[in-house]
Formats: C-alpha cells, sequence, structure tokens
C-alpha cells in the first residue's frame, strides 16, 4: 500500500507541477494543490501512516528548497499582492 501510495503522490505533484508552469504559475503552486485535492481533506486517495509521515517530513524540507530555488524578488514584488492572496487562500482551504 505505501508504495501505491508514493506512485500516486510522485506521479501526481509531477504532473500538477507541470501543469501549473503551463498555466503561468510555479510548479509549487500546482504540487500543494494536489497534495490538498489527494489528501485526507478532499479525496483521502494518500491516508497518513507512519513511514508516510517520516517521508512527508523530509519532502516538505525538499519542497521548501525547491520554492525558494524559483522565487524571483522582483517577480515577487510585481505580484505581491497576488502571491499573498494564493498563500492565505490556499492556507484557509487546508484550516476549514
Amino acid at each position: 500500500m505505501l508504495i501505491l501510495q508514493l506512485a500516486i503522490i510522485l506521479i501526481a505533484s509531477k504532473l500538477a507541477g507541470s501543469l501549473s508552469v503551463r498555466l503561468g504559475q510555479p510548479s509549487v503552486l500546482g504540487k500543494l494543490l494536489i497534495g490538498i485535492v489527494l489528501g485526507p481533506s478532499v479525496l483521502g486517495l494518500v491516508t497518513e501512516t507512519e513511514t508516510l509521515a517520516e517521508f512527508s517530513q523530509i519532502g516538505v524540507i525538499l519542497l521548501m528548497f525547491i520554492a525558494g530555488l524559483e522565487t524571483d524578488i522582483d517577480e515577487f514584488k510585481r505580484t505581491g499582492k497576488a502571491s499573498t492572496f494564493v498563500g492565505f487562500g490556499v492556507l484557509s482551504f487546508h484550516l476549514f
């Protein structure tokens, strides 16, 4: 079951990241959104196990590293307001 969940996570995040880039958004945004959709909050295709929780900690570190690499300060200054609204929107969606 763990291998199936990892395969779902890897394939879906790769596809969502690529789609997000095609739509002119950072790939991290697509990966975050697909994580919310596949997780227990929406579809429940991926459930948390102890092993998956350990892998997810590593994933969070890598995700933040990738987000930092993709951040363009000049672009962020131009789109700061929209980026902030998207960030709060994703956060509020996940909290409720």
